[in-house]
């Protein structure tokens, strides 16, 4: 997903009757982390007596000053949270060793970290239908859009195509699951691209997103708007899918690349 650096001002071009919240900076502290799946985890952060609020489901520039890492002490992460989980707010983040994301992992209850936001524009519509297309760790701002949509009792049918390398890094599946049962318009649907390299058995589908399984994803829904997050090689391709084969114009795509560094 594109990064906003520090110093840039956020809100040249915005008109007044922009519906984002104005971003800017804040200290917040730590709450707690989890594990998702074995190279994933959540980290959860306070946001109790600040006036931050974001849209479902924007994204922050998290800042550790004292971490040494050839990137720079902040990244830009997709919000996992939803505006519904008052009092905090949630990244999840694929764990790649680098030092800042080994910085999180040695955060301590308590102690602060900034935060600006609310930033980005993958805004969730709940007026019209939603296909949600995520690879991997791009299932993040969708999970808050799930959470979003089933708690503020949203009619309009979701469709969300996930795809992981192997089982195991299905990130929320439990919870997943338990909104579309308890929530029918909510439907979820997984595949998995390597089930040969995976520690379980895998009994789904197989193989990418393709034409066809979004062809079935967008049956009998009128006027949707397609929502893709992923790694940039997987989202391009998706785009590109939509775009010349499925003819989607630009006012109904929205998409973001996740870095993965």
């Amino acid at each position: 997903m594109p990064g906003v650096e520090a110093g840039c001002d956020v809100n040249a071009g915005r008109s007044a009757h922009d519906p984002r919240p104005r971003p800017k900076g804040y200290e917040l502290a730590f709450l707690d982390s989890r594990m998702e799946t074995p190279t994933s985890m959540t980290f959860r952060f306070s946001t109790e007596g600040t006036d931050f609020r974001y849209l479902s489901n924007q994204a922050v520039r998290v800042v550790l000053p004292w971490v040494r890492d050839p990137w720079g002490p902040g990244r830009m992460f997709s919000l996992s949270s939803s505006p519904t989980e008052e009092g905090q707010i949630a990244v999840t983040v694929k764990m790649t060793g680098s030092a800042f994301k080994e910085g999180l992992r040695d955060l301590r209850p308590g102690e602060r970290a900034r935060v600006f936001g609310p930033l980005g524009d993958l805004l969730y519509d709940p007026r019209r239908p939603a296909v949600f297309i995520a690879g991997g760790i791009g299932i993040t701002p969708f999970r808050g859009m799930m959470r979003y949509a089933a708690d503020m009792g949203g009619d309009q049918p979701i469709v969300t195509l996930y795809s992981a390398r192997v089982p195991e890094e299905f990130a929320f599946q439990t919870e997943l699951d338990r909104i579309s049962r308890k929530h029918p318009q909510i439907d979820v649907r997984y595949t998995v691209t390597r089930p040969s390299e995976s520690k379980v058995r895998w009994n789904g589908r197989t193989g990418r997103v393709e034409e066809e399984w979004v062809r079935e994803a967008l049956e009998g829904l009128t006027r949707p708007k397609v929502y893709v997050a992923g790694l940039p090689e997987m989202a391009q391709e998706t785009l590109s899918m939509l775009r010349e084969r499925l003819g989607f114009v630009e006012d109904d795509l929205e998409y973001e690349y996740f870095m993965g560094y």
